[in-house]
């Protein structure tokens, strides 16, 4: 089992990886991955917008010592506002603001106590969160569109 501190590096991993995008042609940064998919850039509004929700509705509220008001969201929805969003911004804005929401995250999780990264916690729903386990699903979302995005011709 990977310590938190090992996870964290992976979590924080995504950020260079979003700043090599900055590369990417316009043709590359709207080309959908497959047919019927997102393109690149509804791929990073949604990575960045996953990153603020969770910022704002879990790992906030823990540093302050509150109630998590993270709650079962309509994936459909919540993606469909990502991908809007994606498309109605430049493509270096949407990476500087998917590279902010990632390293407010990551700073807001490094200035959590041991006691708080290990406790677990109710969400607004009453089922359980613990920052491992959030750790350990958002890597390996990021891994799984990092390589979806790798995969494309000259990407």
């Amino acid at each position: 089992m990977e310590n938190l501190s090992e996870l964290l590096s992976k979590f924080r991993s995504f950020i260079p990886f979003a700043e090599s995008l900055r590369g990417m042609s316009g043709e590359q940064w709207n080309r959908p991955l497959q047919p019927g998919k997102w393109p690149v850039c509804g791929v990073i509004g949604h990575m960045m917008l996953w990153d603020e929700h969770f910022k704002d509705n879990a790992i906030s509220p823990i540093a302050a010592g509150a109630s998590l008001t993270l709650k079962h969201t309509d994936f459909d929805a919540f993606n469909a506002q990502a991908a809007s969003y994606a498309s109605s911004v430049g493509q270096n804005e949407l990476i500087d603001a998917c590279i902010l929401q990632r390293r407010q995250l990551v700073e807001l999780l490094e200035s959590l106590s041991p006691g708080q990264c290990e406790a677990n916690y109710l969400d607004g729903d009453g089922n359980a969160f613990t920052i491992r386990a959030y750790l350990v699903d958002f890597i390996d979302h990021d891994r799984h569109h990092r390589l979806q995005i790798e995969a494309l011709p000259n990407a």
